[in-house]
């Protein structure tokens, strides 16, 4: 998942794998998180990413929920590469979102969709748990 040739240390992909399993189920999460409890939606989007995403994603669904939107489908992961940098890593992801999108959820209409290639980034931190959680995604844009 780097961009190095250089083998790494056990403990460094090790640390990899465990950035891109965290990104990989933040990414999961927001496939259905104005789907979840109202009552538990923020306990549990918090166990895959903290603030300032956190806010702006429950900020979202309460926007999308007065628009009558609503997610339909599941974004497929494509990580391109894990970068460490301090305590925090950097994840660049080209997801493929064509199957996924906002529809009206009174008509059942799709608004839009998703594109083949979104260039995708993510910070993520290391909790005092020990987890990777996503504090920001960034859009990039169209094509990877």
């Amino acid at each position: 998942m780097t961009d190095s040739s250089t083998p790494l240390p056990s403990s460094t992909a090790g640390e990899e794998k465990a950035v891109a399993s965290a990104y990989m189920k933040f990414v999961a999460m927001l496939d259905r998180a104005d789907s979840l409890p109202t009552e538990s939606r923020k306990q549990e989007l918090a166990t895959v990413m903290v603030d300032p995403q956190l806010s702006r994603v429950l900020q979202r669904i309460d926007k999308m929920r007065s628009q009558h939107l609503t997610t339909y489908g599941r974004i497929i992961v494509h990580v391109k590469k894990v970068q460490f940098a301090g305590s925090g890593a950097t994840i660049y992801d080209c997801q493929d979102s064509r199957d996924s999108g906002l529809l009206n959820s009174i008509t059942g209409k799709k608004v839009n969709r998703g594109v083949p290639q979104g260039n995708t980034k993510a910070l993520m931190v290391k909790s005092s748990d020990g987890q990777w959680r996503v504090s920001k995604s960034i859009t990039i844009g169209e094509g990877c």
